[in-house]
């Protein structure tokens, strides 16, 4: 892309339809995504750990031990390493490679057999039951809808009947807001951006869909040295506490609840802008 393709673009951006998407099965992307998962300073990639061992004692204290338990999207593996050490049996799945191979080689160093799965997560079945399936830190919101629907039928197909759920999502209020909000550009420096490893700028802008209830954001990074541009996009669903109950209701679940912050702390900037449920397979 140049810049005449920016000024070129379609307006609004379409939900779903952009052909550059967040690269997140990059080797080299995903090394820098690593690094913001890993970081104590802020909670945008990761939780922190305070809040991770929070909500793994939560997750403990409702599993009888030696659990097996599936972690969908479970980046570098913070939560198994921590609920494997306890002695339950884990699998993590994620399409990131860098967080895998990361989640892999602690595993190994802590002696623990816990098994990690470099899929995209909506293709992945297992074949052993699993007394709880987790998809947390609002990942279920980056999927369409219908990919939504498929992750959710899959995950009751691998629960053993009366197993847990632990779902969370953004609120539909903070994804609206975030698709309102106006464009922003800031500057990066080598190493210092997502996006790319050189210096550039990167401009966003954002847009709400109320129709299909959808926030799409455009990223464009302009290399300093080339001038060059590269677009990616993103879309994230907005689901009303009222649809999250039907989605789940639909792939087989029941007697949904929604966790105070008390029990499921959102952590840092996310505080009233997350919903956690869980619900148990009929």
């Amino acid at each position: 892309m140049n810049l005449t393709d920016i000024i070129g673009r379609i307006h609004p951006a379409p939900p779903w339809e952009e052909a550059t998407k967040i690269p997140w099965p990059d080797p080299e992307f995903s090394r820098r995504m690593l690094q913001n998962h890993l970081s104590q300073d802020h909670d945008w990639a990761s939780r922190r750990q305070n809040f991770i061992d929070r909500q793994v004692g939560w997750i403990a204290g409702r599993l009888a031990p030696g659990s097996r338990i599936l972690d969908l999207a479970s980046g570098p593996g913070l939560y198994t390493l921590a609920l494997a050490g306890l002695g339950h049996r884990c699998v993590g799945v994620d399409i990131s490679p860098a967080s895998i191979e990361y989640a892999r080689e602690r595993a190994a160093e802590k002696g623990l057999a816990v098994e990690y799965v470099h899929e995209d997560i909506r293709r992945y079945l297992a074949a052993e039951p699993f007394d709880c399936v987790m998809l947390i830190f609002g990942e279920f919101n980056v999927f369409s809808e219908s990919d939504a629907r498929v992750i959710l039928a899959n995950c009751a197909a691998m629960l053993r009947p009366g197993g847990l759920f632990i779902l969370e999502g953004h609120t539909f209020e903070s994804i609206r807001e975030s698709g309102r909000a106006p464009a922003s550009w800031w500057s990066c420096g080598p190493d210092d951006g997502i996006l790319s490893a050189r210096p550039h700028l990167c401009l966003q802008e954002n847009y709400w869909n109320d129709a299909g209830a959808t926030t799409t954001t455009r990223y464009f990074t302009l290399d300093a040295a080339t001038g060059g541009v590269e677009m990616y996009c993103s879309s994230l669903s907005a689901y009303t506490l009222e649809r999250f109950e039907e989605l789940l209701a639909e792939a087989g679940f029941h007697r949904p609840e929604v966790l105070s912050p008390a029990d499921w702390p959102a952590g840092g900037p996310f505080d009233g802008a997350m919903l956690t449920l869980t619900a148990t397979r009929r």
